[in-house]
């Protein structure tokens, strides 16, 4: 979570600084997709080189960061999420 953080506090500009929690890799992907005339939807955040990562739901999106439509079949989306396995926290951190 402490990397989407960081990566979300720099939208809309990327965060090439901000390294995978996983692999180390500098290769973070932030995609947003929801109700664009609310700037709210669902995260999905995931490193290029290990294909893991998190997926949050409700989610501000600030102003000038793309999002995708709900409403936009998966098929005709410009971005292309990829079937990436999901982080779960440690029972310590949750």
């Amino acid at each position: 979570m402490s990397a989407y953080e960081r990566c979300w506090k720099e939208l809309p500009d990327p965060a090439p600084h901000v390294h995978c929690p996983s692999c180390g890799a500098a290769g973070l992907h932030l995609v947003f997709c929801g109700l664009p005339a609310d700037r709210v939807g669902y995260a999905s955040f995931w490193c290029g080189t290990c294909l893991t990562g998190l997926h949050l739901s409700r989610c501000p999106v600030p102003d000038g960061v793309p999002m995708e439509s709900i409403d936009t079949p998966v098929e005709q989306r410009a971005v292309r999420v990829p079937n990436y396995t999901l982080l779960w926290p440690d029972e310590d951190e949750a």
